[in-house]
């Protein structure tokens, strides 16, 4: 491990670099260690293993890009890549921010399973995650993590040979940074099968894009005297950011948008140079987000606090040239949980089903219809609000746990979710809040996964970092959370209101 000694706090980069993966009691656990004996056996002798690279862009809405109807040019190279990929169109993620959102895409489990919601948990041992399957099955494995939300304490480093971190500020620029790492890694690694998995941090708040992305989209005005343009500050407490004028947020929404087409071009560049390597072919790439923004479609700014679409419905593009069908458009309901089964199938990789909670989109790719519509994707937030919902491309249903107030809205007739039908409707809503009821008290066939807590005094310096990041303590969490799952999943499901007879036992 490395370390360069930088501030982890301010402009300058923290950098640790964790290779090989050699972190004992990590994945450890019978289940884990019974997958990757079925991954060891994923490919005989001689077999060519398809590669993946897997890009996440944190904070981008799906609305935001050109080819999903965004007039404006603003991502030329991932439009490029939505014709020659599978495009699916209502794709979400299972949480409005990064921490809980991408252990979802590691895991295949949603964050109320896999319990890493917030800053005071780590993966337990005994889930396997994507790089260890991968690693497992002969895969060189790394990722770059240009972010505190995706820390090694949290479990994000198991299964990777190469685990590149770099805690920041908000403001930094570090696109560039990151694909260098990757674009190192691809040529290090030219005639191996390579899992890499990249986060790209730019378009997160606070927008700063440098020029001439600064002034491509510009709108409005910025701040003026006693005025600012910090997310952290807006959404933060005491700040009211529905006060912003349309002008304000014209401008920050601009700003957004030129981070957009900064991060755009920095993905085209990792695209290039797997056309360079000669990889393009036998490589699978995924593009995706953790989360979307908001800009005051319901009264806030940022993230993390909403289930709203702008906040949880993402892009998603799978390219597999020859195996995955080019420009198609799948308009059902998936999810990043979907994407850890979905991922071993294509590449060959044997799995238990049972152990997941995402389906196995793979029929799609390859052209097959499933037998039937998969399930309303299951979504949730424990920070700065505690609520809970399930999103289908028709309708969207969420319970804020705190007052017991229910949300219904009908996504064809008013995608902006503007109009809650929840009284209007109640039958409806009643029907809804059973299935969600019986969603959260779903239990993997082997029982609960295990909370695995941090020591208190890493708590508090993952705290300290994540405030600076405008992440604040989430409401009501002080003495709730607990570290028995079974007690936990028991308290959910009563601040949701589900019947009795659906509470497991303690």
């Amino acid at each position: 491990m490395v370390d360069c000694g930088c501030s982890p706090w301010g402009e300058n980069y923290n950098i640790r670099i964790v290779t090989p993966y050699t972190r004992s009691g990590r994945g450890s656990g019978s289940l884990g260690l019974l997958i990757l004996l079925l991954a060891a056996a994923a490919c005989g002798p001689g077999e060519q293993l398809p590669s993946v690279v897997i890009v996440t862009i944190d904070s981008l809405r799906a609305d935001h890009l050109h080819h999903a109807g965004d007039p404006r040019d603003l991502s030329p190279r991932l439009d490029a890549l939505a014709a020659q990929a599978t495009r699916f169109s209502q794709a979400g993620a299972s949480a409005p921010w990064t921490t809980p959102s991408v252990m979802t895409l590691f895991t295949g489990l949603t964050p109320g399973t896999h319990h890493v919601d917030l800053n005071d948990r780590a993966l337990a041992a005994t889930v396997p995650t994507l790089a260890e399957l991968f690693r497992g099955a002969g895969y060189r494995t790394a990722a770059i993590m240009p972010a505190l939300t995706l820390a090694d304490h949290f479990g994000f480093d198991r299964g990777f040979d190469d685990f590149i971190f770099a805690t920041q500020g908000h403001s930094n620029v570090s696109g560039p940074w990151s694909i260098n790492h990757a674009i190192e890694f691809l040529r290090d690694h030219r005639d191996e099968p390579i899992f890499l998995y990249v986060h790209l941090w730019d378009v997160h708040y606070n927008y700063n894009p440098p020029v001439p992305h600064s002034i491509r989209f510009q709108a409005g005005r910025p701040a003026g005297p006693g005025e600012t343009d910090d997310i952290t500050v807006l959404a933060g407490p005491g700040h009211d950011a529905a006060s912003l004028s349309p002008e304000r947020v014209a401008w920050l929404e601009g700003q957004y948008a030129g981070e957009i087409l900064f991060t755009d071009e920095q993905v085209g560049r990792l695209l290039d140079e797997l056309d360079r390597l000669g990889r393009t072919d036998d490589t699978v790439v995924v593009v995706t987000a953790d989360h979307g923004e908001a800009f005051l479609e319901h009264r806030v700014m940022g993230h993390t606090v909403h289930l709203y679409d702008e906040m949880t419905h993402v892009p998603l593009l799978v390219r597999w040239p020859g195996q995955v069908m080019a420009g198609r458009i799948v308009d059902e309901q998936v999810g990043l949980v979907d994407m850890m089964p979905t991922l071993l199938d294509l590449v060959g990789i044997p799995f238990a089903s049972q152990w997941f909670e995402g389906r196995n989109l793979a029929p799609l790719l390859r052209s097959k219809r499933p037998e039937e519509e998969g399930p309303p994707l299951l979504l949730g937030t424990s920070r700065q609000a505690m609520k809970r919902g399930l999103r289908t491309p028709s309708w969207s249903y969420q319970v804020d746990l705190v007052t017991g107030e229910d949300e219904l809205y009908d996504l064809v007739a008013d995608p902006g979710q503007q109009e809650n039908l929840a009284i209007a409707l109640p039958r409806e809503a009643s029907i809804w809040h059973r299935r969600l009821c019986k969603r959260l008290a779903h239990r993997l066939p082997g029982g609960e996964v295990g909370i695995d807590p941090l020591p208190a005094d890493l708590q508090e310096i993952l705290a300290a970092g994540l405030r600076t990041l405008g992440y604040v303590s989430p409401a009501g969490s002080k003495g709730g959370r607990q570290g028995d799952p079974a007690v936990e999943r028991q308290r959910i499901l009563k601040a949701t209101g589900c019947p009795v007879e659906l509470l497991p036992g303690p």
